[in-house]
């Protein structure tokens, strides 16, 4: 009876108090990759080579007439990737993604698979031109990370290969263009297998491995154990993993829809993607990818075109703002450069979100359900960032935020809203003269921990 009687007590006060079931819990990476906020996609591939020509069927199958590229058509001459990182740090990029392998099958390190799979695969860097075969993209990329305290990614196209004659993660029972070989599905799921593991052995600690796509069926067990074998710190973009998953936020347009929850759905091993769900049973947070380019393109296409810095600030306030990582397009030219074009609107975009949030008139921390930031004078204020520490979970469901804009009246309600997560961002418009903000948590998993409560005055 007792018992009956304290459970009573427990659900009353969860009632009274907005307390509701206690969420899931982020790993370690996963939780670390939430903070990076920012990362860098480097989109380069035998792809970016070809656009030079207009020849952007790389990925269409059932054609014989479309021969495969060759690899003597591989040889950008000026490519640097210490230029790449320059740039994705200059717009505060913690991480990067890069296409080791895409839809054509070419491969950014010298890959050598014969000895595990019978099969010599010969459409790579080594078969290129550059530097006479002996350019290790994939290297060269994770050792200009190091150099720029950047954490390294890994894209591998498992869905796409046009060298294999792969579509949908499938081999094709069609002709086969020129250049294109003959395997069979179980080659091909080895194959894959193998350059996985040459990727996850041969580069050290990856903080990210990209699935574009998701997993294949009937291999996710595979890929799941050798992800937890050789990168288990890493987190997974696509599903395939056991754990530490990411989801897609449901758009390239860099503007998802709020609130955005740092819990989802589970869906097979990935988590469902989109906007999650705030009583989702995995803490399986959303990154957003987009392009600098306009018309979402990824790889370099001249004359196409770049999104303004404006754009980019609202991109920011959509992603990063509400939830969510950013992982912003990064395209080299055919010659393996940044344009400079691109180079300036990226810093631009750094130089603003750094004068904007780079240093807070004033913030505070502290748990509970009210928090009160003072400021030292009446100022006038653009943005007011909010964040939670989630090592036990994303517990903020609904909160609003007031201000104290003169005299003693009642405070208004200057921004509200459901999830907080990583970071909260509102942009107060127009400016507002306060002397003091007050965030209120209306309804919480659990006492929540907020990490970051600030004000910023941005010169938008």
């Amino acid at each position: 009876m007792e018992v009956i009687k304290l459970l009573i007590v427990i659900s009353l006060l969860q009632l009274c108090c907005g307390v509701q079931s206690a969420p899931p819990k982020p790993s370690p990476g996963v939780l670390a990759w939430t903070k990076r906020e920012i990362g860098a996609f480097f989109s380069f591939n035998m792809i970016t080579e070809q656009l030079v020509n207009g020849n952007e069927n790389l990925c269409l199958h059932g054609d014989a007439t479309k021969p495969l590229p060759s690899p003597s058509d591989f040889n950008p001459s000026l490519i640097d990737l210490d230029n790449w990182l320059d740039v994705a740090v200059s717009y505060g990029a913690k991480y990067a993604v890069l296409t080791a392998q895409h839809c054509s099958g070419f491969s950014m390190w010298p890959t050598n698979v014969q000895q595990a799979t019978g099969f010599e695969y010969q459409y790579s860097v080594k078969n290129s031109p550059l530097k006479n075969g002996s350019f290790d993209v994939v290297k060269e990329f994770v050792d200009s990370c190091k150099r720029h305290n950047v954490t390294p990614g890994i894209y591998y196209g498992l869905n796409e290969n046009f060298y294999l004659n792969v579509a949908s993660g499938k081999v094709m029972n069609t002709t086969l263009s020129p250049g294109q070989q003959n395997v069979t599905q179980d080659l091909y799921n080895k194959i894959i297998l193998a350059q996985m593991r040459e990727l996850w052995s041969n580069y050290g600690e990856l903080s990210e491995l990209w699935f574009d796509g998701g997993c294949i069926p009937g291999l996710e067990d595979a890929i799941g154990d050798l992800a937890s074998e050789l990168q288990p710190n890493a987190v997974y973009f696509g599903g395939c993993s056991k754990t530490n998953n990411l989801r897609w936020v449901g758009t390239e347009s860099g503007e998802p829809n709020y609130p955005i929850w740092s819990t989802a759905t589970a869906s097979g091993r990935a988590c469902q993607y989109g906007s999650g769900d705030k009583d989702g049973t995995v803490f399986c947070p959303a990154e957003t990818d987009t392009t600098l380019q306009l018309f979402d393109t990824w790889f370099y296409l001249k004359g196409i075109g770049y999104r303004d810095l404006n754009t980019l600030k609202t991109i920011y306030l959509k992603s990063v703002g509400q939830n969510t990582n950013l992982l912003l397009n990064t395209a080299a030219n055919s010659s393996g450069l940044i344009p400079e074009m691109a180079q300036n609107i990226y810093k631009q975009f750094g130089d603003w979100i750094q004068s904007c949030f780079g240093t807070p008139v004033t913030k505070t921390s502290g748990s509970g359900y009210n928090l009160t930031l003072n400021l030292p004078k009446p100022t006038m204020i653009t943005k007011i960032s909010v964040g939670e520490d989630q090592t036990d979970g994303e517990m903020v469901t609904s909160f609003t935020i007031t201000a104290q804009t003169s005299g003693k009246g009642k405070q208004p309600v200057v921004s509200d809203g459901q999830s907080i997560g990583n970071k909260f961002i509102a942009d107060i418009q127009p400016p507002m003269m306060v002397s003091s903000i007050t965030l209120t948590i209306l309804s919480a998993h659990d006492t929540p921990v907020i990490s970051d409560f600030s004000v910023h005055e941005c010169k938008d």
